[in-house]
């Protein structure tokens, strides 16, 4: 990188860095003035005292912050290539590096790297930073929204060729125990007969890494027989947690979990849906620069404010179309493939013809 990209490199991430601080606070507060009386209310049910909720909400959000980053990095995205540019050209700094014989995308390009490394970073944080914090923020959700620490009528599917349904009547994530578990495997490759495992509770042993169960017993077409260990110790509380619900919630869940659910659930359209709608959001980073970018310079002052309305108008038009799609695809009117990549797709095209076309 020369001195001009670094220069105007740097110009970017500063802004980038403040509309993420801005918004992310903008997001919190937002949400606390909407719920705070909910939340209070469940928190004097359940007896937390002032002190324990203010330390838990303190908790809460915290865990909460990589989801919201994954919510508003495009915005933030475009936000700061805008302010970049209206930067530069306040400064009158665009005619002069156009005159050492660069192009305008040339000068632009360091904004558009900021959105790919927007967009490499929506999927690491995806794939390795919220699934860390997906388990206890659910908890936690279930604590705020609900007012209860457990969770009812638990179901997990897992496997393929052997596929296990596990079900618990309750789940206490604290405790880490279920009540009322039922299991049933079934081995498709090896074509032996269904096992089904009973117990009146179980608890997680964490030296062990499995589920101790309480008057278990394992039921087989041959008989029954004492069971003490669930023999499970990939169902950890966290999985559990996770993805033991109806429905899935994919902002707490990563790629590979995704395609799991998606092997367990395979006629579930929400959660296809998701691993695509995952794949394709952090594109939104670079297109919605693709499509702002080139109304943004502009060197006629009397069209300045039309041009940015222009790229406001299309910035939220690409938006509008991912929600329409999305409703569509979660209702059977669109195919989840479609539903999660027609925009990206129609939007995609458009940003390229016209940062193609970008005045030089």
């Amino acid at each position: 990188m020369s001195m001009l990209d670094r220069y105007v490199g740097r110009i970017a991430a500063g802004a980038f860095g403040a509309g993420l601080l801005f918004f992310t606070f903008l997001m919190v507060v937002l949400d606390l003035l909407g719920n705070i009386t909910r939340y209070v209310n469940h928190a004097s049910k359940l007896g937390l005292s002032g002190v324990d909720f203010a330390l838990f909400l303190l908790g809460y959000y915290a865990k909460f912050l990589p989801v919201l980053v994954t919510m508003v990095a495009p915005f933030v995205t475009v936000i700061a290539g805008m302010l970049t540019v209206a930067r530069l050209q306040g400064a009158n700094e665009v005619v002069p590096m156009l005159c050492t014989g660069r192009s305008t995308r040339r000068v632009l390009r360091p904004v558009l790297t900021m959105g790919v490394l927007a967009a490499l970073g929506m999927g690491a944080c995806w794939q390795w930073i919220v699934p860390q914090v997906g388990g206890s923020l659910m908890e936690a959700n279930l604590m705020l929204n609900e007012g209860r620490s457990s969770q009812r009528n638990l179901v997990l599917e897992t496997g393929e060729a052997v596929r296990t349904g596990l079900f618990a009547r309750e789940y206490q994530p604290a405790e880490r125990t279920m009540q009322g578990v039922a299991m049933l495997r079934l081995d498709e490759r090896r074509q032996e007969p269904p096992t089904l495992v009973r117990a009146e509770r179980a608890s997680f042993d964490a030296q062990r890494g499995d589920w101790q169960l309480e008057r278990g017993v394992e039921i087989t077409p041959a008989g029954e027989r004492d069971l003490g260990w669930l023999g499970r110790p990939d169902l950890t509380p966290q999985v559990l947690l996770q993805r033991g619900r109806e429905q899935v919630e994919p902002e707490s869940q990563s790629y590979s979990e995704l395609l799991e659910t998606i092997a367990a659930r395979p006629n579930q359209v929400s959660v296809r849906m998701a691993l695509h709608r995952h794949l394709a959001a952090p594109l939104a980073n670079v297109i919605l620069l693709l499509l702002a970018l080139p109304f943004a310079v502009s060197f006629e002052r009397r069209t300045r404010i039309g041009r940015l309305l222009v790229a406001i108008g299309l910035c939220a038009g690409f938006t509008l179309a991912n929600l329409a799609c999305q409703s569509f695809g979660e209702h059977g009117f669109l195919h989840p493939v479609v539903a999660a990549w027609l925009p990206t797709v129609v939007f995609g095209a458009l940003g390229t013809v016209l940062w193609g076309g970008l005045r030089t």
